[in-house]
């Protein structure tokens, strides 16, 4: 072989290992770290892994070989003195003159028995599956709430064939980067807040003590006027427990199919996977173009069947009984949450299945407060009486309204930069908002859902929760 076939027999091996190593990241749902390799390796849609071949199965051919040759299983790895995250490249390239002595690891309690070491390697979760090749600090690990050594088993190793197609296109539906929403950012709805964190983080704090009858609630229903802030507590509830829950955000386009039976399927899926993932949440936005009344003229035979088979999966025979003890870590539980602008559309046995029908409300006059001075901080330097006057203006408005009234102001102010040009070296001028701008953008404005957030309260009269401070 000459130098110019072996060099180019070098470089095919090394790129035919790339794509295989991008493929299996694929395959694991690590996007993320995959997108990584790509972009540092350059790899391009020229090539792709052939439908036969895949990391792992080259992986257990090569042990079957080196079985059959030497009468032994292959050692891939070997067990180390320290157990922790491994060296960043910077670390590992220190002499070992200069190298630092590994700090020992902290063992938690709560991991006891044969398999401490690897649950211990294996502290991931859906939220921090990627890894930042930028940070060189030698400062720890965090430690997350829980262990998912889970997320590291591809669905096809634990679904059939048959499943692993509709259990990879649910999988879509899985939030893994940080929505950057916290709870302090929420201003006025206080009564859904607590609920939330009732449901999904006391349980995951303090599991020993929802035993019994006093378990965490499985299922709550958020509705209201549309720009309440339905899907705003969604997304803080993701961004906030994205270290110790998977989180899934479906909608009808993922649960719906034109083939007869496949949407019983990827229902059914959706919680299977969800279990497998556990703990879960469930996010479903617009749950009325899911869930309608099934006893209209107009009900398809195969829309009954979907939410025949969704009810059957939230509260049916596989489900955990009321009074059946919950697992101490709380690491089966999935959770479902659903948010809706038509509750009276509901079918009743899915509003049955709702422990929690929670009204989020108009926003009151402190709310509004609140959320106009978290907008625009300029305006907590104002006179008290200035302020209130942009409270009263905005008598009726959800949050969203609110929001876009000061967005609004914020854009008037640009649009008299930008007229008056007074730019030095590229910057713009200081110029602070005022008062007669803000309540010109709110005189812009008029509420549309006051009708609508009335029709909610009478109906959470009639069959909602009502929250007692």
């Amino acid at each position: 072989m000459s130098f110019e076939q072996d060099r180019r027999s070098i470089y095919e091996r090394r790129r035919n290992i790339l794509y295989l190593v991008a493929n299996y990241l694929s395959s694991m749902g690590l996007h993320q770290t995959r997108q990584a390799l790509i972009d540092e390796t350059h790899l391009t849609s020229e090539y792709e892994v052939c439908d036969n071949i895949d990391l792992d199965t080259m992986y257990q051919d090569f042990c079957s070989y080196f079985l059959l040759k030497f009468g032994k299983q292959p050692r891939i790895v070997k067990r180390t003195e320290t157990i922790g995250p491994l060296p960043t490249v910077q670390q590992r390239k220190l002499s070992g003159a200069r190298r630092k002595p590994p700090a020992p690891a902290l063992k938690p309690d709560s991991l006891t028995g044969a398999g401490d070491e690897l649950q211990a390697a294996l502290r991931i979760t859906p939220g921090n599956l990627a890894v930042n090749a930028t940070d060189h600090t030698e400062t720890a690990a965090p430690i997350v709430p829980y262990a998912n050594p889970k997320l590291l088993v591809r669905l096809q190793d634990h679904f059939t064939s048959e499943w692993k197609d509709l259990a990879e296109e649910v999988c879509r539906d899985l939030i893994r980067k940080d929505l950057r929403q916290r709870w302090s950012n929420i201003k006025g709805l206080e009564g859904p807040i607590k609920v939330l964190k009732e449901s999904v983080i006391a349980p995951l704090e303090h599991p020993e003590l929802f035993v019994g009858l006093a378990q965490p609630w499985r299922c709550v229903l958020l509705h209201g006027a549309p720009g309440t802030g339905k899907t705003l507590l969604a997304r803080t509830l993701c961004s906030e427990t994205r270290d110790s829950v998977t989180f899934f955000s479906t909608t009808a386009s993922t649960l719906i199919s034109k083939w007869r039976g496949e949407s019983e399927k990827l229902i059914r899926i959706l919680y299977e996977v969800a279990k497998f993932y556990a703990p879960s949440i469930i996010f479903v936005d617009e749950f009325d173009s899911l869930a309608s009344r099934r006893d209209t003229i107009r009900e398809h035979e195969a829309s009954k069947r979907f939410k025949n088979e969704f009810l059957s999966l939230i509260d049916g025979l596989e489900s955990a009984a009321a009074n059946e003890p919950a697992p101490a870590d709380g690491r089966d539980r999935v959770f479902l949450l659903a948010s809706t602008n038509l509750p009276w559309e509901l079918d009743p046995a899915f509003l049955r299945r709702f422990e929690r029908k929670i009204l989020v409300d108009l926003p009151t006059p402190d709310g509004r407060k609140e959320l106009i001075e978290h907008l625009l901080p300029t305006v907590t330097a104002w006179p008290e009486q200035e302020i209130q006057q942009i409270v009263i203006l905005s008598e009726g408005w959800t949050g969203d309204e609110v929001r876009l009234a000061c967005k609004e102001a914020s854009m008037m102010l640009l649009r008299n930069k930008i007229t008056d040009r007074r730019t030095i070296a590229g910057r713009v001028e200081h110029e602070e908002l005022q008062f007669p701008m803000l309540r010109k953008a709110f005189e812009q404005l008029r509420p549309g859902c006051v009708e609508l957030a009335q029709k909610h309260r009478e109906w959470n009269q009639r069959y909602g929760t009502q929250l007692v401070d």
